[in-house]
């Protein structure tokens, strides 16, 4: 009987550089901050899009979410949501899946030969990657009582709801009625919304 080699001897397997060096583990790298993703402040494992997805396995629901979400992103409305309800337990993944979507969604066709993209276009049925404008609000980083901007020169925003498009375009940061509305608590007029989407 032929004996197994442990499996740091097997051609071709490579262990992470903090294996190879001997480094302890530290388990706040574990724990993915997205706003810190966005900052390109995270671990080079996150905000690094290639080498987050050569560390990430791609199971079959991190699969069907992406795959989704990309179909949604090309304009498909079939076998797709407009919504995810992402509910899983403290380290279930949530923030990790989060991640790889941002960096898909931010990155676009630059993507295509990442590490699994191939299984997830496979899955949409779409041929590439769509880019698209990204936005990430973290509730934990704003303060409804100080507000966010004001004094940067971007319009001082009191609620969530101008975050994401002040966010995800910054063309739309000069715009301050629909801010100015959001920060009174009225909803802003079609007619606002309707300028903003034609920038």
């Amino acid at each position: 009987m032929v004996a197994l080699k442990p499996w740091y001897k097997i051609d071709g397997l490579t262990p992470r550089e903090d294996l190879r060096e001997g480094k302890p583990l530290d388990a706040s790298e574990f724990a993915v901050h997205l706003d810190k993703v966005r900052d390109e402040t995270a671990p080079p494992d996150y905000k690094e899009p290639a080498r987050f997805f050569d560390r990430t396995y791609l199971t079959k629901y991190l699969t069907d979410l992406a795959a989704q979400a990309v179909r949604s992103l090309s304009g498909e409305k079939t076998e797709t949501s407009a919504v995810f309800n992402l509910a899983t337990q403290f380290g279930g993944g949530k923030t990790h899946a989060l991640t790889l979507l941002y960096h898909l969604a931010k990155h676009g066709a630059a993507a295509n030969n990442w590490t699994g993209v191939q299984k997830i276009l496979q899955k949409a049925g779409i041929s590439s990657i769509p880019e698209a404008a990204v936005a990430v609000f973290v509730g934990t980083e704003f303060d409804s009582i100080q507000g966010r901007g004001g004094d940067d020169g971007t319009p001082l925003r009191m609620s969530k709801h101008p975050e994401l498009p002040t966010e995800s375009q910054p063309k739309f940061r000069k715009f301050s009625s629909p801010v100015r509305e959001f920060n009174q608590f009225t909803f802003p007029k079609i007619l606002v919304l309707f300028r903003i989407g034609q920038c």
